[in-house]
C-alpha cells in the first residue's frame, strides 16, 4: 500500500485528523487544493475526490464566497474516530466476501498498521542546561504532545553537531537558549523548535499573596532573572525586587538574610538549602505555555508528514 501513489482517501484521513487535532476549526477555510496537493504530495483531482467524499459526510461544505471548502459546524461535534471506524468496518465486510479468514486479516492489518506508523515515527530531542529541567519539560511535553520525547543536555551538541541533528528529526528547547541552539545548529534551522516556559498558576497565586515590599529571588540565569523580576512586579508592583544567581554564594546569603520575602527557582532549591538555613516562601514552578504546545504539535504533524512522504518516494522509486 505505500509504494503507491497517495489516495483520495489518505487525503481524507488526514483531513479528519487536522480537524479533530484543532489544525481546522469550524468556519474554517481549508488552504486552496493546490496548498494541500502540495503537501500531501498527491494531484489535484484526487485531493478533490477527497473533500467531496467529506462533504457528503457532512464535515466539509461550500460556500458562494469561499474558493476553497469550509469546515462545518457538525464536524466539531462528529468524532473522526467513528469515521474511520466506519470505514474500517467496511473493510472488514470486503474481507469477509473474499473469504480472508479473521486470523489472516488480523496479522495482515497489524503488521501493517506497525509498517504504515513505523514509517513516520519521529525522534524528537528536548535540551535544557541541567538535567532536573530537562526531565521534568520533557515529560510534560511527552505529556501534552502525546509523542515521546527525549531528555538531553546542550553539552550534548558539543560533541558532535552533525550527528546530534542528523539522527533527531526536531530538536525542542525553551525560548531561553533558543538563540544558543540556533545558532550551534545553523545548518539546521528548520529541525529546531522553540517553547515558552511560564510560571505555574499555583506559582503566581503564592507571589501574589505575598504581603511585605523586599522580595528576593534566586535562580541559575540573568535572563531568567530579568523575566521573573518583571512578573514579579506585576504582581506586586509596589514591591522592591532583588535578585541573585545561585552560582555566588555571597550574594544569595546576604539576599537570604536582608529580604521579607524569599523566592527560588525549584531547580536552585537544594543548593539553595547548602548555602542558608532560611526556607524559601515561594517555590516557582515553570510550565509550558498553551500556545508553544500547539505550535509543536503542528511541527511534528507536519514532520510525520514529510517523514512518510519521503518513505513513500523511496518505495515508489
Amino acid at each position: 500500500m505505500t509504494g503507491e501513489r497517495i489516495s483520495a482517501r489518505d487525503i481524507q484521513r488526514a483531513l479528519i485528523w487536522r480537524i479533530s487535532n484543532g489544525v481546522y476549526h469550524p468556519g474554517d477555510t481549508l488552504p486552496s487544493v493546490r496548498k494541500l496537493a502540495e503537501e500531501f504530495g498527491a494531484n489535484r483531482n484526487t485531493v478533490n475526490k477527497a473533500c467531496q467524499e467529506l462533504r457528503k459526510l457532512g464535515i466539509l461544505e461550500m460556500r458562494a464566497d469561499r474558493r476553497s471548502p469550509v469546515v462545518t459546524r457538525a464536524a466539531a461535534t462528529a468524532a473522526p474516530l467513528d469515521l474511520v471506524f466506519q470505514q474500517v468496518r467496511d473493510v472488514i465486510w470486503q474481507a469477509m466476501l473474499a473469504g480472508v479468514t479473521r486470523q489472516q486479516l488480523l496479522a495482515e492489518v497489524t503488521a501493517l498498521i506497525e509498517k504504515v506508523y513505523g514509517e513516520s515515527e519521529l525522534r524528537i530531542r528536548f535540551l535544557e542546561c541541567n538535567p532536573h529541567d530537562s526531565a521534568t519539560l520533557s515529560r510534560d511535553l511527552s505529556r501534552l504532545t502525546g509523542v515521546q520525547i527525549e531528555a538531553g543536555l546542550l553539552d550534548e551538541l558539543q560533541q558532535d553537531v552533525d550527528a546530534f541533528a542528523q539522527s533527531s528529526d526536531l530538536i525542542v528547547t525553551t525560548f531561553h537558549h533558543l538563540a544558543e541552539v540556533l545558532q550551534t545548529l545553523a545548518q539546521y534551522r528548520d529541525r529546531v523548535v522553540g517553547v515558552d516556559t511560564r510560571p505555574s498558576s499555583e506559582t503566581l497565586l503564592r507571589i501574589a499573596r505575598l504581603t511585605k515590599p523586599r522580595i528576593g529571588l534566586v535562580c541559575t540565569l540573568p535572563d531568567t532573572a530579568r523575566s521573573l523580576k518583571y512578573v514579579i512586579l506585576s504582581y506586586q508592583p509596589g514591591a522592591q525586587v532583588a535578585t541573585a544567581l545561585i552560582d555566588a554564594p555571597d550574594d544569595v546569603r546576604h539576599l537570604a538574610e536582608t529580604c521579607d520575602h524569599l523566592l527560588v527557582t525549584y531547580n536552585c532549591v537544594l543548593a539553595l538549602a547548602q548555602l542558608t538555613d532560611r526556607r524559601p516562601d515561594v517555590v516557582i514552578e515553570f510550565r509550558i505555555d498553551d500556545q508553544s504546545v500547539e505550535y509543536l504539535r503542528e511541527r511534528i504533524r507536519e514532520a510525520r508528514l514529510a517523514k512518510a512522504a519521503t518513505h513513500r518516494q523511496r518505495s515508489v522509486s
